[in-house]
């Protein structure tokens, strides 16, 4: 019966650190639209809870 196989550890990293790289790259555009067009402010809301759920159950599933 063959192994799963593993991910390097570097890998991982890796990824990680693009996770949150992407994560504060998109936190930044939301906070400049917000500021820029407060009108926008509660539908970038709204985006961001769906956005978080959605991130949630897919860490979830992965486990």
């Amino acid at each position: 019966m063959p192994s799963r196989p593993t991910r390097e550890p570097n890998v991982m990293a890796l990824l990680g650190l693009l996770a949150v790289l992407v994560i504060i790259l998109t936190s930044g555009i939301a906070m400049y639209v917000t500021y820029q067009h407060p009108t926008l402010a509660q539908p970038l809301t709204v985006a961001a809870g769906v956005a978080a759920v959605l991130l949630t159950a897919v860490g979830v599933t992965r486990r």
